[in-house]
């Protein structure tokens, strides 16, 4: 699963399941705009399909595609292959945070999150709160390639750069 912005429309992006390409032009997004932060939430089950939002508003809906998770990579800001020899569509901009849920979430809640980005919940007793498999937070002190995952699950992430790159974290964003 991987999600990326498009090298050629400053207005896209592209979702890969398997080798299967989505691909979203024209999404009225300002990535130029460093001060403007979007909420893209992707949702899927193998009962419902694929979803997607941005700050809440749906901007893909898919409901015969399906994710089969187990051992597969979870790709944010690039699309490569395996090996990771072939590496493409890099993001440019900042990322705040990443949240992996094991269930899918109503709209308030996506609706929730777009207008309160530093919650997770409405409410500390919220039952979904169970499901977050994966947070992993990116406005950290210094730069680091390790990515803690700050859920129970211990899934730490690893940013790949190319060579003579640096990893640059942003200020901004939740704290």
């Amino acid at each position: 699963l991987a999600l990326s912005r498009d090298s050629g429309e400053s207005t896209a992006i592209s979702i890969e399941i398997a080798s299967d390409e989505i691909y979203l032009p024209m999404l009225e997004l300002d990535w130029t705009d460093g001060n403007t932060f979007y909420l893209i939430s992707i949702l899927f089950s193998d009962s419902q399909g694929l979803k997607g939002y941005i700050n809440g508003d749906v901007f893909l809906n898919e409901p015969d595609k399906s994710v089969i998770v187990g051992n597969s990579k979870l790709m944010i800001g690039i699309r490569a292959n395996e090996q990771r020899t072939i590496l493409r569509n890099f993001w440019y901009g900042y990322m705040d945070e990443i949240r992996l849920w094991n269930t899918l979430l109503a709209d308030s809640t996506i609706k929730f999150q777009s207008l309160h980005p530093n919650k997770l919940a409405d409410y500390y007793l919220n039952t979904y709160l169970d499901s977050l498999i994966g947070l992993w937070r990116f406005n950290l002190p210094e730069a680091t390639a390790t990515i803690i995952d700050e859920s129970e699950h211990n899934h730490d992430g690893t940013i790949y750069t190319l060579p003579n790159y640096s990893i640059e974290l942003s200020e901004k964003g939740a704290q």
